[in-house]
């Protein structure tokens, strides 16, 4: 699959990094804004965003960013990413990935890489400064960059538009069929699904095997 590809796309929260705490953080972060947004008790919120993600995961078949669930409830996404900026910083749960940079650094080699991701831009930086990999990367397009959330179409149009390459020449990692690959994949782009960090150790050793290095 690799020798077609010029550009490599990875998602972000779930694909680069599994953390329970930063998980746990969102969670908090989100129901926190609706609680501000929509004046209701805490509690309420937490129950609310709750039952929004049950409805949305039928629809996806796959569970949703907190981006979508708030805005399903009207709530700005402007106003959930000054919100959860505010509310932690990833920087302060995470730590280097040296094995992760290493599998990145190697299929930099021939390959462009970029992050796609529904996350703000603050938060991806900081997120990829805490892994150790803020430099790899040749492009980073967040929520910020167009205003646009995966699965949009448009948001992996755009993107690949901007690198000047083709779909067929695109593979994108992610941990979301429904948000992050099955788009891409309606587009012609390759796809892999991966579980966190490790698929993509796996996924570098068995590029290292094929081109014999």
């Amino acid at each position: 699959m690799l020798s077609s590809v010029r550009l490599i796309f990875f998602d972000l929260d779930g694909t680069l990094y599994r953390s329970t705490v930063i998980r746990e953080k969102f969670a908090e972060a989100a129901a926190c804004t609706l609680k501000k947004f929509k004046d209701v008790p805490l509690g309420d919120a937490r129950h609310l965003i709750q039952t929004m993600r049950q409805q949305l995961r039928l629809r996806y078949k796959d569970n949703v960013p907190y981006t979508l669930a708030l805005q399903a409830f009207g709530i700005p996404i402007d106003f959930w990413h000054r919100e959860n900026i505010a509310y932690f910083d990833p920087r302060d749960h995470l730590e280097k990935d040296d094995h992760l940079r290493r599998c990145l650094m190697e299929l930099k080699r021939k390959h462009r890489l970029a992050v796609l991701t529904n996350n703000n831009a603050t938060q991806t930086q900081r997120t990829l400064e805490a892994l150790g990999v803020g430099d790899v990367f040749d492009e980073v397009f967040t929520y910020n960059t167009y205003k646009l959330l995966k699965p949009d179409h448009l948001f992996f149009r755009k993107a690949i538009e901007h690198c000047g390459v083709r779909p067929e020449e695109c593979l994108i990692v992610g941990d979301r069929y429904s948000i992050d690959l099955e788009p891409a994949e309606s587009l012609g782009m390759h796809v892999c699904e991966v579980t966190g960090p490790e698929d993509i150790y796996t996924m570098c050793n068995n590029k290292v095997k094929e081109d014999g290095t």
